[in-house]
């Protein structure tokens, strides 16, 4: 018996018929599924938001180190502790491909994002990431009694931070 004969009786039997109705069923099923799983543009998106939190967080948390470390070196200061708030999260900016086309009268600006293919995965090109402006700045100190100490405190995590002195709180701790 040749293989396509074969092929033929097979489904033309009752257990030829069963598989091929399953099989139906079964793809059915994936296609009504496909359509119930979340799109893979919202969980990139989701992504993004969470990774230039994370860089916010991260970036926060550097600025405070560095100011805590400068200021506890500060004459009359003593142990700091140093808080600051940042204006919304890190932003990433892609790189983009600009086509300008001039006619006559007119110029067309056209761009792209840059796309890199790595290990299978298509992912635009980061090229760089826009940090948080700092808002305001609160500072507590051993030394935060003192009004010269805060002046100084003030004035010195003012200028760091590039922010007008008013968003400066500088205070005293409390000792336990």
């Amino acid at each position: 018996m040749r293989l396509t004969e074969r092929i033929r009786t097979f489904f033309r039997s009752r257990k030829g018929i069963r598989v091929t109705v399953l099989a139906g069923i079964f793809g059915m099923l994936l296609i009504l599924f496909s359509g119930m799983m979340p799109d893979s543009g919202q969980k990139s998106e989701t992504a993004t938001a969470v990774t230039e939190a994370a860089a916010a967080d991260a970036y926060r948390a550097a600025v405070e180190q560095r100011l805590t470390a400068l200021l506890s070196g500060m004459e009359g200061v003593g142990a700091v502790r140093v808080m600051v708030t940042l204006d919304g999260t890190a932003e990433q900016i892609y790189a983009e491909e600009v086509r300008i086309s001039k006619g006559d009268r007119s110029e067309q600006k056209q761009s792209e994002y840059v796309i890199t293919r790595s290990g299978g995965n298509e992912a635009a090109l980061l090229s760089r990431t826009a940090y948080p402006a700092v808002q305001g700045a609160a500072v507590l100190c051993a030394g935060g009694g003192h009004a010269a100490v805060c002046e100084k405190v003030r004035q010195a995590v003012s200028t760091l931070l590039g922010i007008s002195a008013s968003r400066v709180f500088v205070g005293k701790t409390v000792s336990n």
